[in-house]
């Protein structure tokens, strides 16, 4: 609050006016234009990949390169959003079922961002760690889909390595169809975020220093 005095001894007093809108912190963008930029590119990387890994009927999906790779470079909502477009461009184009696994990859997205931000992508053996848990978690969501939407099996990789621990053991089709998911994942997952990592290092610091998420 001022005060002004006036003519014949009289003091007045005002408040100043804001004349702007203040704008909330919820207001920010929670995704940078560098990040925008990158997304694209990402989920092209995560449909070449997994087209290759496709065709060769491999026991991986190496789809989710791009996905990680944008988490550890702009934060876990980038990695979410690059997740969730990946799976829907792939249910457009290969089959609708793979909309019903967006779930897995908003996961993915968002545990390499967190883990980005704790360090894990600054050495190989974090890298590798990471890729664990990340694989674990996604193995145990994917089971969970596959088992409800498909019976347990599906035409990829992993359906054939369900076939096969199904007759190897002697196990329900159910628990097949979880061992060859965690088995999947957990080689699958440590070797995307290795080649992450691989990326990460050969990158220039002048670059990774503009993202928020890239590890130090």
């Amino acid at each position: 609050t001022r005060v002004r005095r006036a003519s014949r001894g009289v003091v007045r007093t005002f408040r100043p006016v804001v004349c702007y809108r203040p704008v909330p912190l919820l207001a920010r963008r929670p995704l940078s234009t560098l990040a925008l930029a990158l997304i694209p590119r990402a989920v092209a990387l995560n449909l070449a990949l997994g087209a290759i890994v496709g065709a060769l009927k491999l026991p991986v999906y190496l789809d989710s390169v791009g996905t990680i790779l944008v988490a550890a470079l702009a934060g876990p909502w980038a990695g979410i959003v690059t997740g969730i477009v990946s799976n829907s461009v792939l249910g457009l184009l290969v089959s609708p079922t793979l909309f019903a696994f967006i779930p897995v990859a908003m996961v993915i997205g968002a545990l390499a961002g967190i883990a980005a931000r704790v360090g894990a992508f600054r050495s190989l053996a974090g890298s590798l760690t990471a890729g664990l848990a990340i694989g674990i978690a996604a193995a145990l969501l994917s089971a969970v889909i596959v088992i409800a939407l498909m019976g347990g099996l599906t035409a990829s990789g992993t359906g054939l390595l369900t076939i096969a621990i199904r007759a190897t053991f002697g196990v329900s089709v159910d628990s097949a169809a979880k061992i060859a998911a965690v088995a999947t994942d957990a080689l699958d997952k440590p070797l995307s975020c290795a080649l992450v990592y691989l990326v990460l290092e050969r990158l220039p610091r002048r670059l990774t220093a503009r993202f928020t998420g890239a590890p130090a």
